[in-house]
């Protein structure tokens, strides 16, 4: 009987468990969590429920496949009010790019300012602005805008969480969220014309109309 009580309450010893990070164990505290320690890094907003952390870093780094961003330079010129003669206007204008986390739950989190170091180096990462303009001929019932497209490398990992003073016992903890790094690589961007049909939203890249 008492075997069969002890395998009963197997789940919720396990439950209880503390977790552990390369044969280094530490007790989780249900009263804080990831959006805490997130918070809690150098930048951030800070949480009520936890103290600041001194440092922040990307552990388990996983490198994804390059991705290309499309960024809008200034706004849609139309030729949408009913003509049947191609219009020519001058497209463009300026946008930026730099580095950007963001996190897989949604944590209400900008990370803009916040200081998490690892993975990819970005101590030259700085914001690059871009400024070009095109003579463009729309043709009736369309639409276009300028974009300049950007290269970025890709990283995914979580976040070790380091504490001047214990927190709940510990000065290191560790994020269950998985965080994405996009650095710009620095290459200039690839310019083109995204074009639209009239009536549509002219400012989404992905709009294939």
């Amino acid at each position: 009987m008492q075997f069969l009580a002890l395998l009963a309450a197997l789940p919720l010893l396990v439950q209880a468990m503390p977790m552990e990070y390369n044969g280094t164990v530490f007790a989780r505290s249900k009263t804080v969590t990831d959006k805490d320690f997130l918070l809690s890094c150098p930048g951030a907003a800070g949480s009520p429920n936890v103290q600041r952390a001194d440092r922040c870093t990307m552990i388990n780094i996983k490198n994804n496949p390059d991705k290309l961003i499309y960024k809008n330079m200034g706004s849609p010129q139309q030729n949408c009010a009913g003509g049947t003669t191609p219009t020519s206007v001058t497209l463009g204008g300026s946008t930026s790019v730099s580095e950007t986390t963001t996190v897989d739950m949604n944590f209400g989190i900008s990370f803009e300012g916040i200081s998490i170091g690892g993975g990819t180096s970005t101590s030259n990462t700085k914001t690059s602005e871009t400024s070009k303009s095109v003579t463009y001929t729309v043709p009736p019932g369309r639409q276009a805008i300028y974009t300049a497209g950007y290269n970025f490398h890709s990283q995914t990992g979580n976040i070790q969480v380091n504490y001047g003073d214990r927190v709940n016992g510990h000065y290191i903890w560790f994020t269950g969220a998985t965080v994405t790094k996009l650095i710009p690589d620095g290459a200039p961007p690839r310019f083109q014309v995204h074009e639209t049909k009239c009536g549509t939203n002219a400012f989404d890249v992905n709009n294939k109309s």
